[in-house]
């Protein structure tokens, strides 16, 4: 009995020694921002510069309306291949008496925005550690972002962008409001002709966002209303999930695109850098041709209505089309039919167009062409 106690109180006491090494270890190494190695300091930096935007001290609190502002959010990132292992920071939460927790000393520009790194013998270290999918969790009484980010760069790497993680995530939690169903059972009828009107309306959302009048503008998004009407009637199934999508997660994009132009990363349609971006029409063209990077029916009946739908926000917010149109959204209007409404208003009483005139426009034939290729090849 006596060798079993000695066992057991040399057990204890090298467990006591490695708790307090590692207590000891979080709270006296690397406090300091500029201390950290590369990839957390860009993760932290990238969080907080985002953060920054919506505290009145630094920047502007109008990306989206009072449903949504960032600093009322908190995050918990953790490397990937250090899952539970020390390298987890909280951030925009404060745990001054929590023994497990040391804060890093930020920039002067970040002042307000506390941060925070955990011991990997952390109770909510062992937690956090069985979460593989970025989602809010319930962390020191609060309900925060959860997420990892990578190993070898945080700054925009395509849908793995920490960045991006984090905006369209507290984004979507934030505006709960929009109690919108989405995954239903509805799909993107994938025949030629359905394809092809996506096609024209891809490249009036094209010449919309580079209307250079106001007469052009409306013009444009009569006629965008037209095609877009003619498809909902002729294809009703989607009509409405695509108009779900659109409201919910294509507003989340939006939001992730201002923020991404606000701090410098300039990340637009398509999740490509500014300089690098690419029209709607040249994304469709390169879905008929199979050289678009992305899955044809996942693309169809849900990525391109994000992208589109974050660009009728887009044309709606910079052309100042309604006034608080934000709210509109959160009361379940969908971008559309404020771009609708609005089109209805100001028309100049002339005779409606008709979905030929506007194919005539423009050059349908390649349009539905294209169209019929890709319908070929689904069908194989």
């Amino acid at each position: 009995m006596k060798k079993v106690l000695n066992l057991l109180s040399i057990v204890v006491g090298i467990a006591l020694i490695i708790v307090c090494a590692d207590l000891v270890s979080n709270k006296l190494s690397k406090t300091k921002l500029t201390e950290l190695d590369e990839i957390d300091r860009n993760a932290i930096e990238e969080l907080c510069q985002m953060n920054a935007l919506f505290d009145k001290k630094y920047g502007s609190d109008e990306i989206w309306n009072e449903n949504y502002n960032m600093r009322d959010y908190s995050a918990v990132i953790t490397r990937k291949e250090d899952v539970g292992k020390g390298r987890t920071y909280v951030i925009n939460m404060t745990l001054n008496r929590n023994v497990f927790a040391q804060k890093i000393d930020l920039p002067s520009e970040y002042d307000g925005i506390p941060v925070y790194r955990l011991s990997y013998l952390a109770p909510e270290t062992f937690k956090l550690a069985k979460i593989e999918q970025p989602c809010f969790e319930t962390v020191f009484g609060s309900r925060v972002y959860v997420t990892t980010y990578d190993t070898q760069s945080v700054m925009f790497n395509g849908t793995d962008s920490l960045e991006e993680a984090y905006v369209k995530s507290t984004f979507t939690d934030a505006v709960e409001s929009i109690d919108i169903p989405t995954g239903t059972s509805a799909h993107f009828e994938k025949e030629a002709e359905n394809i092809a009107l996506l096609g024209l309306e891809y490249c009036l959302i094209d010449d919309i966002m580079s209307a250079k009048s106001k007469e052009q503008l409306d013009e444009l998004v009569e006629e965008y209303v037209i095609v877009r009407d003619y498809q909902d009637e002729k294809y009703p199934d989607f009509a409405e999930t695509r108009k779900n999508i659109e409201t919910k997660y294509g507003c989340a994009q939006y939001v992730f695109y201002d923020i991404s132009r606000m701090i410098d990363h300039n990340i637009t349609f398509f999740n490509k850098e500014e300089s690098e971006s690419i029209t709607f029409y040249s994304a469709y063209y390169y879905l008929c041709t199979g050289r678009y990077n992305s899955d044809v029916s996942e693309f169809l009946d849900d990525t391109g209505v994000v992208y589109s739908g974050a660009a009728l926000c887009r044309i709606i917010n910079d052309n100042s089309l309604k006034n608080e149109w934000e709210s509109c959204v959160c009361e379940n209007t969908s971008p559309y039919d404020i771009l609708k409404k609005y089109s209805a208003r100001h028309k100049d009483g002339s005779v409606n167009k008709t979905i030929d005139d506007v194919k005539r426009a423009y050059d349908y034939e390649e349009i539905i062409g294209l169209a019929r290729t890709l319908e070929k090849e689904l069908k194989k």
